[in-house]
């Protein structure tokens, strides 16, 4: 969840409590307390995505580099291939 959908949750959720008109001190609390859950909720969901995209990217290197690691064995094998044909 972006920080631009969170804000704009956060304020859906406080025009909601004014539109609903006056409320009492406890119903105050209480929307304030959910609007400070749905941040929190918010914010963790931010953190796992980004920690699962610092995790794709982690292994999209590593298959990255298995590549050319077999793609430089490859390349040394056709050399030596070359070289043992050319000297015949």
């Amino acid at each position: 969840m972006s920080k631009k959908t969170l804000s704009k949750l956060s304020a859906m959720v406080l025009s909601l409590g004014l539109v609903t008109g006056c409320a009492t001190s406890s119903q105050l609390k209480q929307l304030e307390a959910d609007i400070a859950k749905a941040q929190q909720t918010a914010a963790d969901a931010l953190v796992a995505a980004n920690d699962a995209k610092a995790a794709g990217a982690t292994a999209a290197m590593d298959a990255a580099t298995a590549a050319q690691n077999a793609a430089d064995d490859c390349s040394e094998r056709c050399d030596r291939m070359m070289q043992k044909a050319m000297s015949k």
